[in-house]
């Protein structure tokens, strides 16, 4: 029966919207684990054929990734995966270590023995998973480790934070699963971590976890020498957008500042 004096609900519209985050979370998966790589060019037409969509939920999901700094968009030119912003993967190292030593220092007090053999079981399955070579598990196990860390701490929203904030690393970490050497140091971190916490020792713990989530800062300084293209060294302004060289197709950007700009692909 309807309440004398209530208008009835207009009626929810989600489905566009709903393709595009759904194409948006696709796109930063892809932009995240490398798949789409640094500066490679994202054609609205081409994306539009790949998910079978018209342009416009293309484009909803493009702007979002631009706010994320994943994609950037030049007006009358094109739209590029962004590079790796290391001013924002130091900010969000510098959050992740400080929440995260914090999670690690409160969870020491929690611990039991249901919560050792959790633990101890993620642990196993990262070996697995490396042994096997799938990067895709293990990271994917990486995560949980921390996160099931947070919800021992009592925090479990606060890993939601840090999970939302680095993008930028992320993008560090999975080019670093390309170098079979870092996964030996990684397990070695990982099991440092659970080693401690499972001792029930606080200042261990906390500082095992700092070394682990410090390791990626010699990362980047190894993967700048390999990858040096995929960087630049802060967010980025408009200074260094493209613009059009008339005198050649062979350089089609024109450099404008010291930045690397994106080449077309």
């Amino acid at each position: 029966m309807k309440t004398p004096g209530l208008a009835a609900p207009a009626a929810v519209v989600m489905r566009r919207n709903t393709i595009a985050e759904q194409i948006h979370a696709v796109m930063r998966r892809d932009i995240i684990a490398g798949r789409l790589a640094p500066r490679t060019s994202l054609a609205e037409q081409e994306l539009a054929q790949r998910f079978g969509v018209s342009r416009t939920p293309i484009r909803e999901a493009m702007i979002k990734l631009s706010e994320e700094g994943l994609v950037e968009i030049f007006p009358q030119y094109g739209s590029f995966v962004g590079p790796i912003k290391l001013a924002e993967v130091l900010d969000s190292q510098f959050a992740r270590e400080t929440l995260e030593c914090a999670a690690v220092e409160k969870a020491v007090d929690r611990m039991d023995a249901r919560q050792e053999s959790r633990l101890k079981a993620i642990l196993d399955r990262q070996r697995a998973l490396q042994k096997s070579g799938d990067d895709e598990g293990f990271f994917r196990a990486d995560e949980e480790m921390h996160a099931f860390i947070f919800a021992l701490a009592g925090h479990p929203t606060a890993w939601l934070f840090v999970a939302g904030a680095k993008a930028q690393m992320d993008r560090v970490r999975y080019l670093a699963m390309t170098d079979l050497r870092k996964h030996p140091t990684v397990m070695a971190e990982h099991a440092a971590v659970i080693d401690r916490l499972c001792a029930r020792d606080r200042q261990g713990a906390v500082e095992a976890m700092r070394i682990h989530l410090r390791s990626i800062l010699k990362t980047i300084e190894t993967l700048k020498h390999q990858k040096n293209e995929a960087f630049v060294e802060s967010g980025g302004d408009q200074e260094a957008q493209p613009e059009l060289d008339g005198a050649s197709s062979r350089h089609p950007l024109r450099k404008r500042s010291r930045k690397t700009e994106p080449q077309r692909t």
